[in-house]
């Protein structure tokens, strides 16, 4: 079996408060049709050079115009199954044995919302009240690669572990889509958690991959995972996974 895993199924009511919802599905689907933008001139220097393009997706410009056609998109990693978020031309490959629940829009705790797409999730109830890892993409207002990616991971592991006794950032890294058509950053946040029972981890990690969309913000898909117990999500694994990140 792969390895992999994640806190409480899955982070709360799902219930987006206020206007989170629309800064989601209006904010991180304007990001996405931005950054397809930004993605197809990529993909045509690319492929006016004899290199291959964004796999089963076809992009054109013209007269600065994007059009996109595409079905949807067959995994990048054989045997996986491909999460698509409802009205967002965004994809990335997860287990198939994951659970992929489309109905959430936002992990949340008292004190803070982060709204989510896309969720994925694996482990539920492998200890009590505990979930092994759960993965969506999000969106956060700084353009910055490496502060958007610290700060989606370290609000994720406020909310999800609100137990925590250390949270702690990594150093931001180039990070690129396994097909180079985006490029961004990955970041690596650990910390330890007071766990209810013996059988579960004491301590998690937050991996994140952030796509700059300039002023509009970035785009960031994360996963969070405890660590240290069976099946625990890998960084090797977690990078492997948030690679696979498409627009289409």
């Amino acid at each position: 079996m792969p390895p992999y895993r994640n806190p409480q199924p899955p982070y709360g009511s799902g219930r987006t408060p206020g206007n989170a919802r629309v800064w989601l599905f209006a904010g991180l689907g304007a990001l996405v049709v931005a950054l397809v933008a930004v993605t197809a001139v990529g993909v045509v220097t690319r492929d006016s050079g004899g290199q291959q393009g964004l796999g089963t997706t076809t992009t054109s410009t013209s007269a600065g115009t994007t059009t996109a056609t595409s079905t949807t998109p067959a995994p990048v990693i054989a045997g996986y199954q491909t999460v698509v978020p409802n009205d967002l031309r965004a994809a990335w490959d997860v287990p198939k044995d994951w659970t992929v629940d489309t109905s959430h829009s936002s992990m949340n705790s008292a004190t803070d919302s982060v709204p989510v797409a896309g969720l994925a999730y694996e482990g539920v109830g492998y200890c009590t009240d505990n979930v092994r890892t759960q993965m969506f993409l999000t969106q956060t207002k700084i353009a910055d690669t490496a502060a958007a990616a610290a700060d989606i991971a370290t609000r994720m592991a406020r909310i999800g572990w609100t137990t925590n006794t250390s949270i702690v950032p990594g150093t931001a890294e180039p990070f690129d889509s396994s097909s180079h058509a985006l490029h961004g950053v990955y970041l690596e946040t650990t910390g330890t958690f007071t766990a209810a029972d013996a059988s579960c981890a004491k301590t998690f990690a937050v991996h994140t991959f952030a796509v700059s969309g300039g002023s509009a913000g970035a785009l960031v898909l994360a996963i969070g995972a405890d660590t240290g117990v069976d099946r625990s999500v890998t960084r090797d694994f977690a990078r492997r996974l948030l690679a696979t990140l498409r627009l289409f």
